[in-house]
Order: structure tokens, then C-alpha cells, then sequence
């Protein structure tokens, strides 16, 4: 008996031990699938590889649109920032041309990095869905580069490390919230010390990881992390200590718009989250019946995800509900459009998402332990915001087009 428990003892030794270099294996070697898609030189044209050039193409292309429509108008918001004096957040206003029933936000680089696909998606809106019969009773406003700072050097927050999308909001209650939570993960996701790939900390991240999820449950892991936390500004997902400057200067002009118009529907562009080369319909939990039932007209045709699923994670300080709460009265209805790059909805996905995030945040507070690892973080966190596949690429362009189209045509149809 005691030698048939040794083998028994010994084959389970041998099975997790294999099961652990499988999923070891599988999370060096992670890669998500690309889209099998013809490549269309079109649409990879609207993608510009540099905050500079992104900028003056959607400036460029605002001028016809300016010179079109009586009363557009552009805007210039400068961010203050210690290391660069020309970082703008540039904004495109066309007001309905008859009646102003209906007014469309449109916005990108909330987070700074996801700006390279958020500009080439408004700026494809600009080129492709703007048109005289749209802009009968509905006005458009588009947001270009909200972090600027992020989307030039390639980050994901505001120079002050603060997450623009947990930042947002009007008083100061938000940044007295202390998310508990986040305190039993904290050395988890902030390492200390220069980032360092080849650590054994960061070789076996996925492990400690998958501990934390048994002793946690990977739903709260993930709410405690990605919810936002205002205590910690070395930490990932740190939501401020104070709204950040150019959302101060944003609400003069928003409040005025958005009270022109009965009806507004905004949509905030984003990347990262999801199944790969699959475009996210996603929205805060909505408890008022006729919003809802308003987003299901406006996305008739298209899964919506109502942050209801056991899955969800709820954030707070989200720019859409900020924006919201500067509407006094009428219909608002708040869209996020979310294109997947690393299938975070699987459980390596999500790790190696995590993983990559706390590293490029350990690169810049703590530095890099040499010229090599920052090439490396670097360069995994752009492309997991920003992938090169072209067909990627191209894919969050055409889908990007059919929906904006649809949405666009049933909210100018809602009663």
C-alpha cells in the first residue's frame, strides 16, 4: 500500500510538473492568432506611426470639413508638461446645418498609446461617414489625442502617470476612494527595482499570478487591479490626486455643446481588451431601461456587452460617464469601442496583458537593468496597443466603418 501511494505521489509530481512547463512554455512563447484577411492598402494608409504626423494629418483634414459647414469650428487645448512644450489635445466641432436635434462625440487617446489606432479611426470617420445629409440635424464633435503625452511617448498615461479613463470626475470625492483591494496585489503588478525580462520574478510571473487567482478568484484580481486606485501614483492604474488639465479646460466647452443638443451619443475609442482582431461593444452598467433600450436601437445587429457578465470588471473616474454628468438634461448614451489584441479574455491573455502593463510601468519609475530590456518592454507594449499586423489593422478599419455607419444612421433615426 505504502509503495502504490509513493507511485501515485510520484505520477501527480510528474503531471503538474508537466503541466507547469506546458504552461511556462505557452507563456514565453504566447503569441495571439492573426486574422486571416486580404490586405487592403486603403485602410492601413489612415494608420500614421507618430504623434506628430497623426496630429497634422487630422488638423489637414479638418479644413475642408471647416470651410463646408458653416459654424464648424476647431479647437486647441494645450497640455502643460515638463518635458515637451507642444503637446495638444485637438478638437473638430461641425454643428448641425438645420436642427440641432442629435450631437456625436467622437474620442481618441484617452489612453495615450491607443491613440495611434484611435486617430486613424477618426480620421477615416472624418474622410468616409461625414456628409451633408448626416450633418441635417446632428452635430459632431471629435476629440483627437486626449493624452497626448501618452501617445507620443508611446505610454499609457498622462505624464503624471494618471489613467485618464480612472481620472475623471467633478469634486474631489474620486480621489479620496481607496480600493482595498488593490493594497493585497500591490506587489504583484509594482515591482521594485529596474525591470529586468530575464529576473526570475518576471520569468515566472505567470505562476505567481495563477497563485493569486486560486487564492483570490481571477474576477477579483481583476476588479482590484484595473478598477483604479488613488493612493499609489508609482502604480499601475492610478487614477490622480486631481483631475488632470486638460480635462479642466474640456468641461467649458463640452457642457456648452452637449446642452445644445436633446440627444447625445459618445463613443470612446480604445484597444487592448478582448479576443483578438474583434471590435468590443462596451458600456458602463446602465440601470436607467430607455438608455438601454436607446443602445440597443443605436447597435441594433451587434453584441453589446452591458457590464452585467460575471467577467466584468467596473471602473471608476471613466471619461464617458464624466462626460455625462455634464449633461443637465435629455438622452446620453455611452459607448466604448474596444479593439482586442491579446485575447484578455483568456486566462494567459489576461496574465500576459498584466505582465507587460507592470513592466513598462517598472521601466519608467524604477528605470531598466539595461539598454536591452527597455527595447524589449517597449516595444511588447506598443504592440500590444498598437499591433503591426496589417491585418489587424486593416480588420478594426472595416469594422470600425460598418458599425460607425450603422450607428450613425439609427441614431439619427431614434425618435
Amino acid at each position: 500500500m505504502k509503495k502504490f501511494l509513493l507511485i501515485v505521489i510520484g505520477l501527480l509530481l510528474i503531471f503538474i510538473i508537466a503541466a507547469l512547463s506546458v504552461f511556462t512554455y505557452q507563456f514565453h512563447t504566447y503569441a495571439p492568432v492573426a486574422e486571416d484577411i486580404v490586405i487592403d492598402d486603403s485602410a492601413l494608409a489612415y494608420y500614421i506611426d507618430s504623434y506628430e504626423e497623426a496630429r497634422a494629418a487630422f488638423l489637414e483634414e479638418s479644413v475642408p470639413l471647416l470651410e463646408q459647414y458653416p459654424g464648424s469650428e476647431s479647437y486647441t487645448i494645450a497640455v502643460p508638461s515638463q518635458v515637451d512644450p507642444d503637446l495638444s489635445l485637438d478638437i473638430l466641432y461641425i454643428p448641425a446645418q438645420q436642427e440641432k436635434k442629435r450631437l456625436l462625440i467622437l474620442s481618441a487617446g484617452v489612453h495615450g498609446v491607443e491613440g495611434f489606432t484611435g486617430s486613424a479611426v477618426a480620421r477615416m470617420f472624418v474622410q468616409e461617414l461625414i456628409s451633408p445629409a448626416a450633418l441635417n440635424d446632428m452635430g459632431v464633435l471629435i476629440l483627437h489625442a486626449v493624452n497626448p503625452y501618452g501617445f507620443k511617448y508611446v505610454r499609457r498615461v498622462s505624464e503624471n502617470n494618471v489613467d485618464l479613463n480612472r481620472n475623471a470626475a467633478f469634486g474631489d470625492e474620486l480621489y479620496q476612494t481607496v480600493n482595498t483591494g488593490y493594497h493585497g496585489v500591490y506587489s504583484l503588478v509594482n515591482p521594485a527595482g529596474p525591470a529586468d525580462v530575464s529576473s526570475l520574478g518576471n520569468r515566472f510571473f505567470h505562476l505567481k499570478a495563477v497563485v493569486a487567482i486560486v487564492r483570490e478568484s481571477m474576477q477579483s484580481l481583476r476588479q482590484a487591479i484595473l478598477q483604479g486606485q488613488y493612493e499609489f501614483e508609482e502604480g499601475v492604474f492610478f487614477g490622480g490626486f486631481r483631475l488632470e488639465p486638460q480635462y479642466a479646460e474640456l468641461v467649458p466647452l463640452i457642457s456648452t455643446l452637449i446642452n445644445d443638443y436633446p440627444a447625445t451619443l459618445m463613443i470612446d475609442l480604445h484597444t487592448g481588451y478582448g479576443e483578438r482582431s474583434t471590435l468590443h461593444l462596451l458600456t458602463m452598467p446602465q440601470e436607467n431601461p430607455q438608455v438601454r433600450g436607446m443602445l440597443e436601437e443605436v447597435f441594433s445587429g451587434y453584441t453589446v456587452d452591458w457590464g452585467d457578465a460575471e467577467d466584468f470588471y467596473t471602473v471608476t473616474g471613466d471619461f464617458t460617464s464624466f462626460v455625462g454628468a455634464m449633461k443637465d438634461e435629455g438622452l446620453y448614451l455611452p459607448m466604448a469601442f474596444e479593439y482586442g489584441t491579446m485575447d484578455s479574455q483568456t486566462m494567459i491573455g489576461s496574465i500576459k496583458s498584466l505582465h507587460t502593463t507592470l513592466l513598462e510601468n517598472q521601466g519608467f519609475i524604477h528605470g531598466y537593468a539595461s539598454t536591452e530590456d527597455e527595447q524589449i518592454i517597449k516595444a511588447a507594449f506598443l504592440e500590444m496597443y498598437y499591433p503591426s499586423d496589417p491585418q489587424w489593422r486593416v480588420k478594426v478599419i472595416n469594422d470600425s466603418r460598418e458599425v460607425l455607419a450603422t450607428a450613425l444612421n439609427n441614431f439619427r433615426n431614434l425618435p
